[in-house]
């Protein structure tokens, strides 16, 4: 066993994460005034990475090159690797560049052989030393950020996190336990965590996380007909995370506040051609077509759900192009406003194939996410939409087998197969944000 030579690599990695930063600090300072949002998209297409990656790697490299020349040479000696030297930039952010710099110069020599958590308390009291009177203004300012994000995970997880005063933060957390630990005392099987996680969602929704469900919020549960019926164990797919597994899928399906609505699609392809249209008015039914078909932004690397996402005219309405599914294509806020930035050009074709050309001319193409399941003939490819809505929509509902009679005689139609869905809910307002524009 050879550590010496382990610890040579880990060190020629660091050495190489130097060069990179540096590379990116010079794409940085070569972008005009006002250009920078376009160059983090276009690098984040070039490196098939997340536009929030790319960000903050950007952002990284320029407090390294021009704020810690300290840290940044630590970092080109090997004696930290990146994640440790981001550690002293996080920390000094919130400094003006003199403040910074003395900070940089006061832990210089102090990080080699220490662990990321041990550097970021370093350079934590390094700053508090510098800038004692800043605290309390950074706290508030910390306070007003506030806010609650959704991270999705594998297996049919997310994970909701809530940056919250730390005192609110520590009541709302005895809360639960309490609520929590006065079930385990009555009996309840389940363990802390989970009495804790329903707890949570219970509060929120009125539903644990063990008893599956859309809530009142609008989400889209994509799944094949045969999988629906019990026939095939095909994976489904919720839009915004990704594949679920059958199971859970049917667990939502049979759910007393999921409806259903109409989708037919492709026997070849799995592509939506028509999406029911008796819950909207006729305006909306191009909108609710795109928004299957899409599923998410068509951005690359971007997976807000498409029920959050404006319906933009990849030819402009005002070059006469037509509101219709064959020129429309859904973009989350921030993506639609990268579109239209000099520059960018977007194609799509009948199918649905975008094809996007950056300002320097690399080609980027993307199909709508249409995912066949294997071992269904294509005359039985039948796709579902499944969300949250009333009582009187649910799989046994009344609404349900009306819906489920007329789309058996569409399944005797010619080159087309039928499909169920639904939709609804209070949250579908928010969804019904997403205009064409």
């Amino acid at each position: 066993m050879n550590l010496d030579s382990v610890v040579r690599a880990r060190r020629r990695i660091a050495q190489v994460q130097a060069e990179y930063v540096r590379e990116l600090a010079a794409v940085a300072a070569d972008s005009g005034v006002g250009d920078g949002e376009q160059v983090t998209a276009e690098l984040a297409v070039a490196v098939a990475e997340s536009e929030h990656v790319v960000r903050r790697e950007l952002a990284w490299a320029r407090q390294l090159a021009t704020r810690l020349p300290y840290t940044l040479r630590a970092l080109s000696g090997g004696d930290i690797d990146l994640p440790k030297a981001t550690k002293v930039v996080d920390q000094t952010t919130v400094l003006d560049g003199d403040s910074a710099g003395r900070v940089d110069e006061m832990i210089a020599g102090k990080l080699e052989g220490r662990d990321a958590g041990s550097i970021r308390r370093i350079a934590y009291r390094a700053v508090h030393k510098v800038d004692p009177d800043g605290a309390a203004v950074r706290a508030a300012r910390r306070r007003e950020d506030r806010k609650v994000q959704i991270l999705h995970r594998e297996d049919a997880m997310a994970t909701v996190t809530a940056s919250l005063p730390a005192e609110v933060a520590s009541a709302t957390y005895a809360s639960l336990d309490r609520m929590a630990r006065s079930a385990r005392n009555r009996g309840d099987p389940r363990t802390m965590d989970q009495l804790r996680a329903d707890t949570l969602a219970e509060c929120v929704i009125g539903r644990s996380g063990d008893h599956a469900g859309s809530g009142r919020a609008e989400i889209y549960v994509h799944i094949d007909l045969p999988t629906l019926m019990g026939l095939a164990d095909n994976p489904a797919e919720l839009a915004g995370h990704g594949p679920i597994p059958a199971p859970v899928a049917r667990q939502i399906a049979e759910d007393p506040t999921s409806t259903w609505r109409r989708v037919v699609t492709d026997p070849l392809t799995g592509t939506p051609l028509d999406v029911g249209r008796k819950r909207y008015r006729p305006s909306k039914a191009v909108a609710d077509y795109v928004k299957v078909r899409d599923r998410e932004c068509r951005f690359p690397g971007c997976h807000r759900p498409a029920e959050y996402v404006d319906l933009d005219h990849v030819t402009p309405h005002g070059c006469d192009g037509p509101t219709c599914a064959a020129n429309l294509i859904g973009l989350c806020r921030h993506h639609h406003v990268v579109k239209h930035t000099a520059g960018w050009q977007f194609e799509l074709e009948p199918d649905g194939t975008l094809h996007i050309t950056t300002p320097r001319g690399a080609r980027h193409t993307s199909r709508p996410p249409v995912e066949l399941c294997d071992g269904v003939s294509s005359g039985e490819r039948r796709h579902a939409v499944l969300d949250g809505n009333g009582p009187n929509g649910g799989v046994g509902g009344r609404r349900a087998r009306k819906r489920r009679r007329r789309a058996s005689r569409c399944r005797s139609e010619q080159g087309s197969s039928a499909a169920f869905g639904a939709s609804g809910g209070s949250g579908s307002k928010q969804g019904s944000r997403a205009g064409t524009h």
